[in-house]
């Protein structure tokens, strides 16, 4: 199903206010209406139009779909609204899970305050032989000084820490963005389309790289800077102005790719125009 046509109009469909510098116009992508910014700020997700990250739509088109119990609220950028919901729908029913506080063992002269104590504890061996060094007279007499551990203490703390952050920056480095495509697609401009619907960063680079046209436009006039734009896409949106996508062209309804933005996509990409000029 394709989506619907964006209406043009110069006021509100809801308030009836009027579009200025300050006052934006948008456009509800289930019904297609125009409206301000306060009556188009709830998002969610349109499977019967191909789109599965959330977009703006109206009031009106949101609690109709959440009342059919065929939408979930908006989950927040980072995740944490969406765990919640996950957490708050399983049944653990009421009994109270015990939290057994781990057992420390390690050094009680720790100094350092990690809680993986990096602190090495002397060895008990050699506190004993300067303990008896100390007690021995025998051992004053021929003026014998006990060793000092302070170097080896601290070498051996120095090394530990060493290898706390290696491991930290191989775990760092495994979590990162693979440079893998996560599945093939056509080269030309539909598959780079799917590839961008998929927020598969990895094609879109290789798809670019082998030929395909960072301002190929689809049917209806939208632009893959444009569709990156809706999907709130910040990576492959830089990707595509890197490969020269145009942030001048317009779409049908007459809306370049920052107007189809959310403001904070908006503001990463004029920072990078700034920071490339």
């Amino acid at each position: 199903m394709e989506p619907p046509q964006f209406q043009e109009s110069a006021r509100c469909d809801v308030c009836k206010c009027s579009f200025t510098t300050f006052r934006r116009r948008h456009h509800c992508r289930c019904c297609g209406r125009t409206l301000c910014h306060e009556h188009s700020s709830n998002q969610m997700i349109l499977p019967q139009f191909g789109i599965n990250s959330p977009v703006r739509v109206c009031a009106e088109c949101f609690n109709n779909s959440s009342q059919s119990g065929n939408q979930v609220a908006k989950p927040s950028l980072n995740g944490a609204d969406q765990i919640t919901d996950s957490v708050a729908r399983m049944d653990i029913g009421t009994e109270t899970v015990p939290v057994v506080e781990p057992v420390v063992q390690g050094n009680p002269e720790c100094k350092c305050g990690m809680p993986l104590c990096i602190c090495e504890a002397p060895d008990p061996s050699i506190d004993s032989s300067l303990m008896q060094g100390k007690n021995d007279p025998s051992s004053s007499q021929l003026g014998t000084k006990p060793k000092k551990i302070d170097n080896v203490v601290k070498t051996r703390a120095t090394s530990l820490s060493s290898k706390i952050v290696s491991t930290l920056n191989a775990g760092q480095a495994a979590n990162g963005v693979s440079e893998k495509p996560k599945m093939d697609y056509d080269v030309n401009g539909e598959g780079l389309r799917e590839a961008i619907k998929n927020d598969d960063a990895a094609a879109v680079k290789k798809l670019l790289r082998e030929g395909v046209d960072a301002n190929y436009r689809d049917r209806q006039g939208m632009s893959l800077l444009h569709l990156a734009a809706v999907f709130n896409r910040t990576d492959i949106a830089f990707i595509l102005i890197d490969n020269g996508a145009s942030l001048d062209y317009r779409n049908a309804q007459g809306e370049t790719p920052l107007d189809c933005a959310p403001a904070t996509l908006q503001y990463k990409i004029r920072g990078k125009i700034v920071l490339g000029n």
